[in-house]
């Protein structure tokens, strides 16, 4: 790999160390469901706070959809931990019967969708949800996924940068090259092969199992690129979603990748991108928590190696193109790009070894190669041998249940969580940090 100038200040300060000391917080969706693998019939769990002001656990576009927020995390150990606790604290708080989806792709629908019923706990997430209504189907906005939201360590930062410009242009090549890769991590982890009953209501479907329909064309419903060009283009670009209609906010824009930071989109050249927000997981159904160490991890190496690598030539259409051929490629099958990848895997190889990185690191590479040699290690792979009647419900109830089962037994939890408890703020802090 060729060094970019902060590459070489990195290592010529030997501060190679720090590429692994990212901030970190994790944002987890996933649908509530009764014993039957249905839509949840039952009220939001009043005991694990309001989902109006609760931090941690709150509500997305349905009134079943779950999402869960850690607090920033050093590392991704204490991440995926927080998350865990967080999990714990949702399971405990859902009624008897009840229990969290495990798959992205959402369980039954109703048929007639007028019975699925949104979340409008703030009269602006009312508004809001009642215009996306106008321009969507209900079912687009079910999907579930997992967000990670990473920093560059502070540490570098300071020290090898003198303006907001040089940390934003460091975002903007990061932002690229997650975007250009997008294609491997939905092939490894893809995990949406097929709807569920009564989600595609009319032909307009995939023709046979997917990768991963939710980062399809066929997924979540707002559909809008941005401009990774810069900074300033990227702003320029949401902005103008937003004055010819295209957009409805700021927040619909669901780009797999988003800059993040300052309250206002605008504020992003003059304040600085803080952090990243990359939006392109399914969740992981084998993982109680939605997603595992080896995807973060990953996440991290590729991170590392993106701010230390020369800049490469990007093209957004380019990527979102390969992306589309892939998630719509059967679980099954050899990758159309598997070449590339084989490079890809090639290059954080030969990072790894010039950052004299862990064994885990080269350990972790391996795994990913053999998902390479064989797609049906893939995350999609394996869902394809649990599919019964042109469904996953019965594979994913029991996960349900199992993770259910596991959470029960989460010691942090069960010693201060009561029946009748509402949780409060300091009680979350307290579990959180045992």
């Amino acid at each position: 790999m060729i060094l970019s100038s902060f590459g070489k200040a990195v290592m010529n300060r030997n501060m190679e160390s720090l590429l692994f000391s990212f901030p970190i917080g994790l944002e987890v969706e996933r649908q509530r469901i009764d014993a039957d693998g249905r839509i949840s019939q039952f009220p939001y769990p009043y005991n694990i706070g309001d989902p109006r002001t609760n931090k941690w656990i709150t509500t997305d576009f349905m009134e079943t959809m779950a999402e869960i927020a850690t607090p920033i995390a050093k590392s991704p150990e204490q991440a995926l931990r927080y998350l865990e606790r967080i999990s714990n604290i949702l399971r405990r708080g859902l009624a008897d019967g009840e229990y969290l989806w495990p798959l992205s792709m959402p369980p039954k629908l109703p048929k007639d969708h007028r019975n699925i019923r949104i979340a409008h706990h703030t009269l602006e997430k009312k508004k809001y949800s009642e215009e996306w209504l106008k321009r969507h189907k209900i079912q687009e906005g079910a999907p579930c996924g997992v967000h990670v939201n990473i920093s560059i360590a502070p540490s570098l930062l300071n020290e090898l940068t003198t303006s907001i410009a040089e940390r934003n242009q460091l975002y903007i090549k990061v932002a690229q090259g997650f975007l250009t890769y997008r294609f491997f991590l939905t092939y490894l982890f893809g995990a949406s092969p097929l709807a569920e009953e009564n989600y595609f209501m009319d032909k307009w479907r995939p023709r046979h199992l997917a990768r991963s329909i939710r980062q399809s064309k066929y997924g979540f419903g707002t559909k809008f690129d941005g401009d990774f060009s810069d900074t300033e283009q990227y702003v320029q670009r949401i902005h103008s979603g937003l004055q010819d209609g295209q957009l409805l906010a700021e927040h619909d824009f669901h780009s797999p990748v988003r800059l993040k930071g300052p309250r206002k989109v605008a504020q992003l050249p003059t304040k600085g991108t803080q952090y990243l927000e990359l939006r392109m997981l399914d969740l992981n159904p084998w993982a109680s928590i939605g997603i595992d160490n080896d995807v973060v991890d990953l996440l991290c190496l590729m991170m590392a190696y993106f701010l230390m690598s020369e800049e490469q030539p990007f093209s957004l259409t380019q990527s979102n193109i390969r992306n589309e051929q892939v998630a719509l490629e059967k679980p099954t099958d050899h990758c159309q790009y598997e070449e590339p990848m084989r490079t890809f895997l090639k290059e954080l190889e030969h990072f790894a070894a010039t950052i004299q990185a862990g064994q885990g690191t080269y350990d972790l590479l391996k795994r990913l190669e053999k998902m390479i040699d064989d797609p049906q290690q893939t995350f999609a792979g394996r869902l394809s041998s649990y599919i019964h009647h042109d469904s996953l419900s019965e594979f994913a109830l029991q996960q349900a249940i199992n993770f259910q089962s596991r959470s029960q037994k989460a010691t942090n939890v069960c010693q201060q969580f009561k029946d009748d408890q509402v949780l409060s703020e300091p009680t979350f802090k307290e579990i959180l940090g045992n």
